[in-house]
């Protein structure tokens, strides 16, 4: 059987080198995948933002502390040297006072020099914001309520009757007529005519304007 005449194909010569070792690869970056719609370069951005936030507001914060305590008094000599030696140094009372003597001439007793470290740890004290915001709050509760309050202490104090609040803040108020009046009781009464002054048990006088207003 004849086979028909194939096409001539070229001939490729392929050395045993070649066969023997294969041409290397060649090598490209690593490149992340990238989130549609968002650049690259800021979710790093955003991420040291986050991560300088809370330092930038500790630093705020000291230097706000820092300015009131400055605005708040200045510190002596001895004041600074007192600080120096027992809260850097922790230094024996007894040394503390043998310095003070050397340092700048002057001789204190060691129960006067701790009286005057607590009494200059108590001047050196900052209100934080939170603290403030607190005081404000409860203030505003005593004020409310302050004669809830007193009604509710005056059996502690040998009241031989029990009294409610709205009585004792009349009675109080002609005790001490520049005393804010209790607004949240009745503040259309006028300030002279306060029945809820008198005692619960006595009977108001014949004349008073309150028996009047009633017997008719």
């Amino acid at each position: 059987m004849t086979h028909s005449p194939r096409l001539s194909e070229p001939s490729i010569e392929v050395s045993s080198n070649q066969m023997a070792s294969p041409q290397p690869r060649r090598m490209y970056t690593p490149i992340a995948p990238m989130l549609l719609g968002t650049p690259r370069s800021h979710g790093s951005k955003r991420f040291r933002e986050e991560e300088e936030e809370p330092v930038i507001e500790e630093s705020k914060r000291r230097k706000r502390s820092d300015s009131q305590m400055s605005t708040q008094f200045e510190l002596s000599e001895e004041d600074k040297l007192l600080l120096q030696l027992k809260e850097e140094e922790s230094m024996p009372w007894k040394d503390i006072a043998a310095r003070f003597q050397t340092d700048l001439n002057k001789t204190y007793q060691i129960p006067a020099l701790q009286m005057r470290l607590k009494r200059l740890r108590e001047r050196m004290r900052v209100w934080s914001e939170q603290d403030v915001k607190a005081l404000r709050a409860a203030h505003e509760y005593w004020a409310q309520n302050k004669f809830e309050i007193i009604a509710a202490k005056m059996a502690e104090f040998g009241a031989l009757e029990k009294w409610t609040a709205r009585q004792c803040s009349r009675k109080w108020q002609e005790l001490d007529p520049a005393a804010i009046p209790y607004a949240h009781f009745e503040p259309h009464i006028q300030h002279g005519f306060a029945p809820y002054a008198m005692s619960p048990v006595e009977p108001p006088p014949s004349n008073s304007l309150f028996y009047h207003l009633h017997a008719h």
